[in-house]
């Protein structure tokens, strides 16, 4: 399962580790898939530039996002009384998937939403700017509405809380 961010900018999910550091982004039954070719492990089928690393292989998870950042390790460990949260260590039995738990996905999702805290931010800040924008651009045209109705600069500036003066520099090239 993965997270996509709000701009479409990045994708993250819990990434299992190789041995060798290789993060994996897809499994099969036969274990969990990662980019390039050690011969070490068994090459997929369908994706010869793949490698298919066996679950009880892999030593840990991590955050992955398409963009390049990665989080800190998670430690797969090799017994239950070996796990610890509060240390990043998490056991899940050599032979079963080795998914991250629920928990350890929950913590490194954390961890990607902090990546992606500012990108999210900016959002905000190009809707604002959107909004700032065409409300600039309404006022600008009930502004001339109202001088074309007759209405005089000290009251557009009383209307907009500015002084006569000041709508009219503001205003009066726009006409």
């Amino acid at each position: 399962m993965g997270w996509v961010s709000n701009d479409n900018e990045h994708e993250g999910w819990a990434a299992p580790v190789a041995p060798d550091g290789r993060l994996s982004a897809s499994s099969t039954a036969e274990g969990m898939l990662v980019k390039g070719v050690t011969g070490r492990y068994v090459p997929d089928v369908t994706m010869p530039d793949y490698e298919l690393i066996p679950d009880k292989e892999i030593i840990g998870w991590r955050g992955a996002c398409v963009c390049g950042w990665q989080g800190e390790m998670w430690e797969r460990v090799t017994t239950p009384t070996a796990a610890d949260f509060s240390r990043r260590r998490d056991y899940v039995a050599p032979d079963e998937f080795a998914n991250a738990s629920a928990e350890v996905e929950d913590a490194i999702q954390d961890e990607w939403n902090a990546h992606i805290a500012p990108s999210e931010a900016i959002l905000g800040v190009e809707a604002a700017a959107r909004e700032y924008s065409h409300a600039g651009h309404r006022l600008d045209k009930t502004v001339a509405a109202a001088k074309a109705a007759g209405a005089s600069w000290a009251d557009i500036g009383r209307a907009v809380g500015i002084s006569r003066q000041s709508a009219h520099e503001r205003w009066a090239e726009k006409q």
